[in-house]
């Protein structure tokens, strides 16, 4: 249960700040490795190709793009883990979200082969496609879960809007499991709905706005 007492205003600030500056980075290293990397067809490839091992870009985006976005992000995650401690569900959710973002690194150090080829089976792409795979999951579950308990704060449109992310997340999600000729697309809608839904749960944290007035219900 939690009462009404509102998150450090401060702290909250910092980790919106730390949020924004993630999710820019992955953003510029996105746009950036898709413009340089010869050929790249963001409709029918995979975001992590561009971090892929023999990919022209691979080292940069990995490792200036997915590794220190996703720490950024993960911290924002466990910082409002801690301004919510008082609602078990939000800590839950909080976390659930912090792991999709540290998997965000753990793609960047454990890059997939060339091109994600599938039948190129090594260390790196089953440790890639391990971390991918739970990250992507806890993500969709930890917005559902995020939009649910905001039902009760003073933003209870986050509930709405984490029902549309968590559908395009799971359209996305299944494009990318079944190999789906536009993945790259979907998969992009996928990390576009996660990222639209962080940044309005850090807005809502930073303004104040998820002290609930009422205590946890699911």
């Amino acid at each position: 249960m939690m009462g009404g007492r509102q998150p450090s205003p401060g702290l909250a600030r910092v980790a919106l700040g730390l949020l924004i500056l993630g999710e820019l980075i992955q953003l510029v290293a996105i746009l950036w490795g898709g413009a340089v990397y010869p050929g790249y067809d963001p409709l029918r490839q995979h975001i992590s190709e561009l971090g892929a091992t023999g990919a022209v870009t691979g080292p940069a985006v990995s490792w200036w793009g997915f590794v220190p976005s996703g720490l950024l992000m993960a911290a924002f995650c466990l910082i409002a883990a801690w301004l919510l401690r008082r609602s078990v569900l939000a800590i839950i959710a909080c976390l659930l979200l912090g792991w999709y973002a540290i998997t965000l690194s753990a793609a960047g150090v454990y890059p997939c082969e060339f091109e994600c080829a599938r039948e190129v089976v090594t260390r790196n792409s089953m440790m890639h496609d391990l971390y991918g795979g739970t990250g992507y999951l806890t993500g969709i579950i930890g917005v559902g879960l995020a939009g649910m308990w905001a039902r009760s704060s003073r933003a209870p449109w986050l509930a709405p809007l984490g029902a549309v992310c968590v559908l395009i997340c799971i359209v996305g999600f299944g494009a990318i499991i079944a190999d789906v000729e536009f993945g790259g697309l979907l998969q992009r809608g996928l990390e576009g709905a996660l990222a639209v839904f962080l940044l309005a749960f850090g807005w809502a944290l930073a303004t104040g706005r998820l002290s609930p007035e009422t205590p946890d219900r699911p």
